[in-house]
């Protein structure tokens, strides 16, 4: 019985020790029940045990947000590290998206992804992983029209065009994987995620769009993408991609 318990032990270490990232718009942490309820939103992402968590549509002391910095008090929460990323000046704050993670974050910095309408960023940090280094990327491209999106992503793509290294890339991209963006990053040798199971992340109540995904390029092993359960927290569900060793 001893070996037995040893050998899941092990099989439990395994399994945990790939990287796990999260990524989640969070729509201001205003769910299905229109409260904004910052508690909500890090206690799902607990329950994940993600190692990193990039999130969209984030409020930083704006007044509809009756001034809390929404990316602060999730880390204070969560106990972790934060890197926000401004893409607007808003109600007296700013808003845009963060990086959440219990390690290090290195190198964080903003890419300007559009300065058109509503500008678009992206968020970028590093972290180190069991002796590889991963390059997190969180985005979150235009609504409004495919065009903009193209002309977003190929800022993205030329920013990225020296890092040779792992880079995932998550976010909310506002369209299916298969249209132009999506065929602009598998001509840049970025591969879907797949995801396990349901597809679809939004609207959260009764998703029918899969505008949530992950990309990857340069790392060691592909990941394997799950939709979560509804978090009555936001009007997306999150997607989780773990990343075996």
């Amino acid at each position: 019985m001893k070996w037995l318990i040893l050998l899941i032990q092990g099989v439990m270490i395994a399994a945990a020790s790939g990287l796990t990232v999260m990524t989640w718009n969070i729509h201001r942490c205003v769910g299905a029940d229109e409260k904004m309820d910052i508690a909500r939103v890090a206690e799902f992402i607990r329950n994940q045990n993600p190692a990193v968590v990039v999130i969209q549509e984030v409020d930083q002391g704006t007044q509809r947000s009756r001034g809390v910095k929404q990316a602060d008090e999730l880390a204070k929460l969560l106990g972790w590290k934060v890197f926000f990323g401004k893409a607007i000046d808003f109600q007296g704050g700013e808003y845009g998206q963060a990086i959440l993670s219990p390690m290090q974050l290195e190198n964080p910095r903003v890419i300007r992804l559009s300065e058109e309408g509503e500008a678009r960023i992206a968020v970028v940090a590093d972290v180190m992983h069991r002796g590889e280094r991963f390059t997190i990327m969180g985005v979150h491209l235009d609504v409004g029209g495919g065009e903009r999106r193209l002309r977003e992503a190929k800022v993205l793509l030329g920013d990225l065009a020296k890092n040779k290294g792992c880079i995932v890339v998550a976010g909310d991209w506002n369209e299916e994987p298969d249209q132009g963006v999506g065929e602009l990053l598998r001509k840049a040798s970025f591969v879907m995620q797949l995801k396990k199971g349901n597809v679809e992340t939004c609207p959260e109540d009764q998703p029918k769009l899969e505008i949530d995904h992950f990309w990857a390029r340069g790392c060691k092993t592909m990941g394997q993408a799950f939709v979560l359960e509804d978090s009555k927290a936001s009007d997306h569900r999150a997607v989780l991609c773990k990343f075996a060793d």
